[in-house]
């Protein structure tokens, strides 16, 4: 083998790695809703504006 050919293929193997672990977590996230930076759900405790805003014209729109 050559010189570096084992450090290559370690490089090679935690790269890898840490992109099957960002894709698992982005879908994982994607799934479970906006999280905090301890990878804990979070809770809105009332409507941000923009669906105020949605709620507002949704009801303008039928009627």
């Amino acid at each position: 083998m050559k010189q570096g050919t084992i450090e290559l293929i370690s490089f090679a193997l935690i790269f890898l790695s840490l992109q099957f672990w960002w894709i698992r977590m982005t879908i994982k996230n994607g799934r479970t809703g906006e999280v905090d930076k301890w990878g804990q759900k979070t809770t809105q405790k009332q409507p941000n504006e923009l669906e105020k805003t949605k709620q507002d014209l949704e009801r303008l729109f039928r009627s």
